[in-house]
């Protein structure tokens, strides 16, 4: 509250300033009021997931500006006092100084009266009386949301040309809560769903002073940054075994952040330029572990060391020669090296309940990628352009399985600008990747059995070897002066050729038609319509041990068996706008209207009969009901009126209404309750976090808007 204090107080001060300014120089600005009725139904957090929209109230906000020879100074506020708040402040002296500050508030609603059976939520010490059953009537009813307050505010000194100095600090504070979940028992087991307490504060200063002239330009910049947690621990009551069992789990650790950074550019002789880029950064933080976790009992372990320390070293150089030789051509030539290495400490852990009690120790992943290219610019003949380029990325990795990666990518594309009536635009683009494999390194012996036994047919696909194509088209048609036409398309096919099991393939269809039309001086509609279709294939396999691991082999059984899935995800929207000036200059009536509606599916297959013949009951699984029919599908729909009244040229009055529906399904959501039959063995304890964010809100509004 404090940073909210100090920027409304400067606030304050600026506005009794304008009268004063306002007699040596221009003083012009804003004041506006919006009242607001609403009426929700359903999920209330998902339709004010990221805005405070509320049922009955008035929202206010102003734009001030004074301007004169050598001074200006402005001020914006909106949504005053509301948890979408924002102020800001800019000024200054031209050719001297100018200085800007900015207060600005956003929530983040998840889910609005979850329930939990353990008191202390919003703290982090979460315990209960008595064990959970399926009577939720005495549960802890609570929110989950975050709200997110940032301060921040800069200063940019003119020194002595061609000199320059800037220096910029800010805030943002995190208070909340969030849904979280932890094991009952490891592993598997239970699983138990948390109210995370979020308090954070992340403190940022950058200063960078510069030199700016022809033909050289230079700056260095300094960052530095730290983030503290006010919980650095959970610590709950495990529902699992013998009560009461104390649980813990680690929050986000404390951590800080500093970046050092060169920047330059130099003019060339041939219209040519080169910019240069440098930059090293640190991250470091520290948690305490813990010397035991939640089983069946507590279980205790040993630790090589009881304090974690982690750090990250990154550095960054870039250099770009453009340049223009002649008018037909435009080139760039490019390097890029990033690196970044894990320097965190690597702690040997003894479990003595886990893999026989063999030590393990933590694994660090660093990597580095080089980077470098060429893009052409070239003016054909007959108003034809051509834009061509080609790239080549080595990516080294500390990953056994994939370590290294190499990237050739194409890309093309050619436009015709001969006429003014049609501007037609072609490209293609075209990724090969090429990867070395090897075998990960596991913590445990049994898991390297494994790792070994399918390393030669697994393919990840993050790193794979990839061919992908993309395919791209545009039209820009302007058949009348008051009409404009544009058409979309891209298609984009990736094969992973050399996986067995994993991701297979990936195709998706894009396309977009956008249109506007004016009808004389009175009526401009615009309409859109935008389709995306997307597919994958991959293939996997089920196996029981190391033996059976072989898709092509012998051992294809109940737990041993080969299986694919087709995923399917559709995208369809639409909308249209019309804007009819009913009185010309007073009185503007606007309606539009927006439809967005998701479709997705997984159609699941198990290539061996006595895999299906195994469901619960026995024989009741087959390959059309163990489909997944719902797969993250959602309709949202909104409908906006507003009549614009301009009584006279300062003041402008709005009148409106607007309609917004949610709705969702997913497979995952079926059947959903707090506390599952089975808690005994298997199943969840849940909070109700993100279930049933259906909604459907009508709002009308009337606001006016002053100018002076």
């Amino acid at each position: 509250m404090k940073s909210k204090r100090i920027l409304l107080t400067l606030g304050m001060i600026f506005l009794q300033a304008f009268p004063a300014l306002a007699a040596d120089g221009t003083f012009e600005g804003e004041m506006n009021a919006t009242g607001v009725v609403a009426n929700e139904s359903g999920d209330k957090a998902k339709f004010n997931e990221y805005r405070d929209i509320r049922k009955n109230d008035l929202y206010g906000g102003f734009r001030l500006k004074f301007d004169s020879d050598d001074f200006f100074l402005q001020g914006t506020a909106s949504d005053i006092g509301y948890n979408t708040q924002h102020y800001r402040i800019d000024g200054g002296m031209y050719g001297k100084f100018k200085f800007y500050m900015d207060y600005d508030e956003i929530p983040h609603n998840f889910t609005f009266d979850a329930k939990t059976f353990y008191t202390g939520v919003g703290g982090n010490n979460l315990t209960f009386s008595a064990l959970p059953t399926a009577d939720t009537s005495g549960w802890t009813h609570f929110d989950y949301r975050i709200k997110r307050k940032t301060s921040e505010g800069g200063l940019t000194i003119q020194l002595p040309k061609p000199f320059y100095f800037s220096i910029s600090a800010s805030r943002e504070e995190r208070t909340g809560t969030i849904p979280t979940s932890a094991a009952g028992t490891t592993p598997g087991g239970i699983a138990i769903e948390l109210p995370q307490p979020v308090d954070y504060t992340t403190d940022m200063v950058r200063a960078e002073i510069g030199y700016a002239t022809k033909p050289f330009f230079a700056s260095l910049s300094g960052e530095y940054s730290t983030f503290d947690n006010a919980n650095h621990v959970l610590f709950f009551n495990n529902p699992v075994g013998p009560q009461p069992n104390g649980d813990a789990m680690n929050l986000p650790p404390g951590n800080q952040y500093y970046k050092i950074a060169f920047r330059g550019g130099a003019q060339l002789p041939f219209n040519s330029k080169l910019n240069v880029n440098f930059a090293i950064s640190r991250a470091t933080s520290e948690a305490d572990l813990f010397s035991s976790y939640v089983s069946t009992a507590v279980q205790a372990i040993t630790l090589s060391s009881a304090l974690f320390h982690g750090q990250v070293d990154t550095q960054n150089y870039q250099a770009m020669l453009t340049s223009n030789p002649v008018s037909f051509l435009t080139a760039n030539i490019y390097y890029k090296y990033y690196e970044r290495h894990n320097a965190s400490d690597q702690i040997t852990t003894t479990d003595p309940g886990f893999a026989g009690g063999l030590p393990f120790t933590n694994q660090l992943f660093s990597y580095h990628k080089n980077t470098a290219g060429i893009n052409l610019g070239i003016k054909l003949p007959s108003q034809f352009h051509l834009q061509t380029a080609y790239r080549y990325v080595i990516t080294d990795r500390m990953r056994g399985d994939i370590p290294e990666t190499r990237d050739n990518c194409y890309t093309t594309e050619l436009k015709w600008r001969g006429s003014d009536l049609i501007i037609p635009k072609v490209g293609y683009e075209h990724l090969e990747r090429n990867a070395d494999h090897g075998i990960l390194n596991k913590m445990y012996a049994a898991d390297q059995t494994t790792e070994n036994a399918i390393a030669a047919f697994i393919s990840r696909f993050d790193a794979t070897e990839q061919s992908r194509d993309i395919y791209k088209a545009s039209l820009d048609i302007y058949p009348l002066d008051k009409l404009d036409i544009n058409l979309g398309y891209k298609y984009k096919f990736a094969a992973y050729q050399d996986t067995m099991l994993g991701l297979r393939r990936r195709t998706s269809h894009v396309a977009n038609v956008d249109a506007g039309y004016t009808i004389g001086a009175i009526i401009q509609v615009n309409a859109y319509v935008d389709y995306e279709n997307t597919r994958s294939y991959q293939f996997q396999r089920r196996f029981a041990a190391a033996a059976g691991a072989d898709p092509n082999g012998a051992t294809q059984d109940a737990n041993n068996y080969n299986w694919d899935a087709r995923i399917k995800d559709g995208t369809f929207s639409y909308g249209v706008s019309a804007e009819v000036l009913l009185v010309p200059k007073k009185l503007t009536l606007q309606v539009q209207y927006n439809n967005t509606k998701s479709n997705g599916s997984v159609d699941l297959t198990y290539l061996n009969a006595a895999a299906l013949a195994a469901g619960t009951p026995a024989g009741t699984r087959t390959n059309d009901n163990i489909d997944l029919g719902a797969w993250d599908d959602y309709t949202l729909r909104s409908i906006m009126v507003k009549l614009k009244y301009t009584p006279w040229k300062p003041l402008t009055m709005v009148l409106g209404y607007a309609y917004e529906s949610y709705t969702y399904n997913d497979a995952s959501w079926d059947g959903y309750v707090n506390v599952p039959a089975t808690t005994g063995t298997n199943g969840a304890f849940l909070t109700g976090a993100y279930a049933n964010p259906n909604y459907h809100a009508n709002v009308v509004f009337l606001s006016a808007a002053y100018k002076f």
